[in-house]
């Protein structure tokens, strides 16, 4: 399998002459079930790093140089990795800085986690193994662990432990998937777009221990600025992946307030008994979940839709949504029977089934309707399949 090895530079002349021998004469003669290739992608160094690329090139036919203007590391990775795939049909391309800051002796590892069948791996600096400079002090340790802590709780990847690593081996056929021209940042909170988009796509993932080393030419690049934009990339993840959902909670919500005034306009003013009329007001917000969702919450799932006509597909909806109005009812049955008619509130009687819908219906309703919505009658699920069968590969 050809691996491409992308390394983006600027002003990295020093590192990049140590860099290339390295790999070439130490690393890649150790890997022998494999064809390496290096890709440099220079921004434009004023200090002549592609230069000394063009050197190298006369010397190893493995090594490629890729030019661009100075965008940010983000794009410069992505650039790379786009034509490592398509000009060099990588099968995998692995993410490295040429400033030694990773060990390029790790590679190996990186490999063989990928020969035993996984799609993304990741030197993880925080599983037993991994390491950060000695160098580092407090404070850059406590930005790093709650930058990646903040990214976890966000994102809930809870079984990543390195989400902001940047040494990684991805295999095209995943990373080919993930819109490259769009990723939320061109600096270094790239990597938690496309870490991110990788485990959407169910990429096997798989952490390898690495020890993060503290620059030895030149300084860091990390400013104040590349921890605002980390930020905001995770909640623009966290926003996009939520949208439907978000959706589905304002109608979800404008449906409860429904039921609450049908529960007490039937249990109050009609003299219906409680259980029923909280079954009564479940219809009636079920009704107006499924208009005011099939027109707004999944209206981009039109080619499903159209398979039935509404009143057909109103009724499977009504059928499917049973399950969660008979909970309601047989939840409101159980605590009127236990508790009576009506709870003291706040120095106020209030009928009981106001007061247990709350929870049932935030705990219990909110999330079987989601995926009941999702997975039987809008088919979400199918349109992803879909997507992915459609997704051009090169």
């Amino acid at each position: 399998m050809k691996i491409v090895v992308i390394m983006p530079t600027y002003n990295e002349k020093v590192n990049i002459e140590k860099m290339i021998p390295v790999l070439e004469d130490e690393v890649f003669p150790k890997i022998t079930n494999h064809h390496m290739h290096i890709l440099v992608a220079d921004d434009q160094s004023p200090d002549g790093t592609a230069n000394v690329v063009r050197q190298y090139m006369q010397k190893y036919q493995n090594l490629h140089l890729l030019e661009g203007n100075k965008q940010g590391l983000g794009a410069a990775y992505a650039r790379a990795m786009k034509y490592a795939m398509d000009e060099l049909e990588a099968y995998a391309v692995i993410e490295i800085d040429a400033d030694f800051q990773h060990d390029p002796h790790d590679i190996p590892r990186f490999l063989k986690a990928m020969d035993e069948g996984s799609d993304y791996v990741i030197g993880s600096r925080y599983i037993p193994g991994g390491a950060i400079p000695k160098e580092w002090g407090i404070h850059r340790k406590v930005i790093s662990r709650v930058g990646g802590w903040f990214a976890q709780v966000v994102l809930w990847h809870w079984d990543i432990h390195d989400l902001t690593s940047g040494y990684k081996l991805s295999k095209s056929e995943f990373l080919k998937k993930i819109d490259l021209d769009h990723l939320y940042s061109d600096y270094y909170a790239y990597k938690i777009h496309i870490l991110h988009d990788m485990l959407l796509l169910h990429a096997k993932v798989k952490e390898v221990p690495i020890t993060f080393y503290e620059r030895k030419e030149g300084s860091s690049k990390i400013t104040q600025k590349d921890l605002f934009d980390s930020f905001w990339v995770v909640m623009k993840l966290r926003l996009r992946d939520s949208k439907r959902f978000i959706k589905f909670a304002l109608v979800g919500g404008s449906g409860f307030l429904l039921q609450m005034f049908t529960v007490w306009f039937c249990f109050k003013i009609l003299n219906v008994e409680q259980f029923i009329a909280a079954m009564i007001g479940g219809e009636m917000a079920i009704v107006f979940n499924f208009f005011a969702n099939n027109v707004w919450t999944f209206s981009d799932t039109k080619s499903v839709k159209e398979q039935g006509n509404l009143f057909l597909r109103l009724l499977k909806f009504n059928l499917a949504s049973l399950v969660s109005i008979g909970v309601q009812g047989v939840v409101v049955y159980c605590a009127v029977e236990l508790i009576g008619e009506h709870i003291l509130l706040l120095g106020r009687l209030v009928p009981t089934s106001l007061v247990i819908l709350v929870p049932t219906i935030i705990c219990i309703v909110i999330p079987l309707n989601y995926f009941i919505y999702n997975k039987f009658i809008w088919k979400t699920h199918l349109m992803k399949k879909n997507s992915a069968k459609q997704t051009p590969t090169t």
